[in-house]
């Protein structure tokens, strides 16, 4: 019998991640972000601030944080520590991941605001 019932995210145990050798790059530069880790997703905040969204437009860049919690959550915020809003996706364990083990930064361009709902690109910085 497994849980996940609790009413939010379970969280499974995170997977090592891998980083490149000294001068494994692949080429690129010598860029240090595990193939893994070169994520780009685009998907829509939930739970966003209408207050902090209302501000956004179009090409804004926001920081995608990792908060511990509780409840810990992959968050979204603006320049000056507001938080737009969570990020869900499919690849929100790797994003977790990436951030917390291979110390990988990701940001997340405004793409649209309409109402409540604004959607994102979340690529790594």
């Amino acid at each position: 019998m497994s849980g996940g019932s609790g009413g939010g995210p379970s969280w499974s145990e995170p997977k090592p991640i891998t980083k490149p050798k000294e001068g494994d790059g692949g080429g690129g530069g010598g860029g240090g972000i595990p193939d893994a880790c070169n994520i780009q997703e685009t998907t829509t905040l939930n739970s966003a601030n209408r207050t902090v969204i209302s501000g956004l437009r179009a090409g804004d860049v926001l920081e995608v944080v990792f908060e511990l919690g509780p409840p810990r959550r992959l968050v979204a915020r603006t320049t000056a520590g507001a938080v737009a809003g969570a990020i869900t996706s499919p690849s929100l364990l790797q994003f977790i991941q990436c951030i917390t083990q291979a110390n990988v930064g990701y940001s997340a361009e405004v793409l649209s605001v309409r109402g409540a709902v604004c959607q994102v690109r979340v690529q790594p910085k």
